[in-house]
């Protein structure tokens, strides 16, 4: 019998147009489906790292703060350790300032923040006079160099009769001496011509040196930056550190001396507008003129003012007790859509917030508030302490 031929395998068919179509747009549901959740994934992160970014700031910020704020007032008198004139600051104001960064980019409100302490790790012996200046002693030499404006105090032993010196120029490291100084005359107990300035080998005045800071919100660039300046002369950004960027908010409250429960007197609070009313000059609630410590304000307690004298209660710098320092800092960018964000807020008496109901500007935001102690405001000792003629715990050098 003939073999059967098997029969020849069938062509390929090919793919239909309708079948190509819907290939196509199932791929392209799995390829959206696919770049979406990449999308999301991106900007979760980008919103993270830019909410890091905002925090990391603020606790650079708080951290150089909180270190250098706890110092105020050491080895100066209480009246002058904090700075409220408002002559250096060229027409800024002292509370809620009002920094422009041009247009399309929210505004930055500060307060500042100016204060002095002596450099605990800095001392020498010297005369002065007005003919020869500064000399030092023991052949001794300044260091390090300084810069223009820097201010020493010269106190005779046991610490009441004191000058304090302003540098008209820069200080080399190698001299021993200079005499291009001016005497601060706000800021000194005596006169150039008190005649124990002039004294030689133990009985030679020390020579300190004095540290001014200076913390506000500027504008660099079109980015408000929180910075500290060395010195209260002048806002000089040359000689400046930026502390954090993108800082929108520097709010500054003064916690004033409270009298005890038992007192036998009674005094109104400084912050009389607050509500309730208190002892915390610029928090929220408070006018105009509650808003900063008042130098004007008579009596001013002394080293010899009894602690419970109802002049240790007063709106005075030399009654400040505690700083609270509230930092507002956003994201360096906004998000494009500005869906996602945060609204401003209002930080102690700034009522910088936005409006109930406000559209968000797509800046993320974070807040962060400290409260410093300043120790050094007490008056329980002598600004400048007896250290006698021989002392064992001088920190010489520097």
């Amino acid at each position: 019998m003939p073999r059967s031929k098997s029969p020849l395998p069938h062509a390929p068919r090919g793919f239909t147009l309708v079948e190509l179509l819907v290939g196509a747009v199932a791929t392209s549901i799995i390829l959206f489906g696919v770049a979406f959740t990449v999308a999301a994934v991106q900007g979760s992160y980008q919103a993270e790292s830019r909410i890091k970014v905002a925090v990391e700031g603020v606790r650079t910020a708080s951290t150089f703060i909180e270190q250098r704020l706890r110092l105020a007032g050491y080895g100066v008198d209480p009246r002058f350790a904090f700075d409220f004139d408002p002559a250096p600051l060229a027409g800024r104001l002292k509370s809620n300032d009002v920094v422009d960064l041009g247009a399309g980019v929210p505004v930055a409100v500060t307060d500042d923040l100016a204060f002095r302490y002596r450099d605990p790790s800095w001392l020498r012996r010297g005369t002065y006079n007005d003919e020869d200046g500064l000399a030092l002693e023991n052949e001794d030499t300044f260091g390090r160099d300084f810069r223009e404006g820097q201010r020493f105090i010269v106190s005779c032993v046991g610490g009441s009769e004191y000058v304090v010196l302003r540098g008209r120029e820069g200080l080399a490291k190698g001299a021993s001496g200079s005499s291009n100084f001016d005497v601060d005359a706000g800021l000194s107990s005596v006169g150039a011509d008190a005649g124990c300035l002039r004294r030689e080998g133990s009985n030679a005045p020390y020579v300190m040196m004095l540290h001014e800071l200076r913390i506000r919100i500027m504008n660099m660039g079109g980015r408000p930056f929180l910075m500290a300046f060395q010195g209260l002369d002048t806002l000089d950004e040359a000689t400046a550190v930026p502390l954090a960027a993108d800082v929108e908010s520097f709010q500054v409250a003064y916690v004033m001396n409270r009298p005890p429960p038992a007192t036998p007197f009674v005094l109104e609070p400084v912050d009389k507008a607050s509500v309730p009313v208190n002892w915390v000059l610029g928090d929220v609630g408070s006018a105009d003129t509650e808003r900063i410590p008042n130098e004007s304000v008579l009596p001013a307690p002394m080293y010899q003012t009894a602690y419970d004298d109802p002049a240790r209660f007063n709106a005075h710098p030399a009654n400040i007790r505690a700083v609270r320092v509230t930092i507002g800092v956003r994201s360096t960018r906004p998000e494009s859509s500005g869906r996602r964000a945060f609204n401003r807020a209002d930080l102690e008496d700034s009522e910088e917030g936005d409006e109930p109901g406000a559209p968000a500007d797509g800046y993320y935001r974070t807040n962060m508030t400290t409260t410093v102690r300043v120790p050094n405001m007490l008056s329980r000792s002598a600004f400048n302490p007896e250290v006698g003629t021989s002392p064992a715990d001088i920190a010489w050098g520097g």
